[in-house]
């Protein structure tokens, strides 16, 4: 494909991308009573769970609702977003992995939404309980409701895009750039690295928030790594495939047929 083919193609897929977008957040914001009592739900076991939110102008509420419906519908869109930036590669892949597609779909969006759940049921709870208990006897705290949107949308969707680090490592080693090997040598380095990561997108920073958060980002590596190799034999195995072909030998031929 040309260059100015493959500018055509990047724009049908955004094209499709923010059409799909645009549809879940109207959705999210019809049904924007519903979304914001999940979004409230977190609060409910803090010592302010029967605090409502508070806004200082008439136009905060209705701007937090638009930008709670812009975040639902990035996440409900989410499979959307991702079957098209695959659609967008695929030219890129051989025709065995082009039929392996889906799954590579399903994991994305697996991976992504199984980030959002695990921050919104473990570590957005714990750590907002924290924060409000650690300031109760000093301070009286008035939860603002762009802050406390913005907040809790936020670290949603860094949980979901934390969460995607195997398949960033799987498409590393997919092109090149680093294969299993060096990610299992780098793996000390990668666990301060994941340390800091986990210490800053914690809402509370303490201990318990950020080993909840540190525990999932180390099997998530072990598991890029179990993909990386899975994608670094393949990559070996049809480079031997055309190798053999070029040379006009049969697949299935052995060294020792060979000699």
């Amino acid at each position: 494909m040309s260059l100015v083919g493959h500018l055509g193609e990047l724009r049908k897929r955004i094209t499709w991308a923010a059409v799909a977008i645009v549809i879940c957040c109207i959705g999210a914001f019809i049904e924007r009573k519903y979304v914001f009592a999940v979004l409230m739900q977190p609060l409910k076991h803090t010592p302010y769970g029967g605090q409502k939110l508070l806004a200082f102008t008439a136009t905060e509420p209705f701007m937090a609702i638009m930008k709670i419906s812009i975040y639902a519908g990035l996440i409900i869109s989410l499979p959307i977003i991702l079957w098209q930036f695959w659609a967008f590669i695929m030219p890129a892949l051989y025709e065995n992995e082009r039929k392996n597609i889906f799954p590579y779909v399903a994991l994305t969006t697996g991976l992504f939404l199984g980030g959002v759940v695990f921050g919104y049921y473990v570590v957005l709870p714990i750590g907002l309980k924290w924060l409000l208990q650690f300031s109760a006897g000093q301070f009286t705290v008035m939860l603002h409701v762009d802050a406390y949107v913005s907040f809790v949308s936020l670290f949603l969707l860094a949980f979901g895009v934390v969460f995607e680090l195997p398949l960033v490592m799987m498409l590393l080693a997919w092109s090149g750039i680093v294969d299993y090997k060096k990610m299992a040598k780098v793996r000390k380095w990668a666990i301060l690295v994941e340390a800091v990561v986990a210490m800053v997108i914690t809402p509370s920073q303490d201990p318990i928030s950020m080993m909840l958060m540190l525990i999932p980002l180390m099997i998530l590596y072990e598991f890029g790594i179990w993909l990386s190799r899975i994608v670094s034999k393949r990559k070996a195995r049809r480079r031997e495939l055309a190798v053999l072909a070029e040379a006009g030998i049969p697949e299935n031929t052995t060294p020792a047929t060979l000699v």
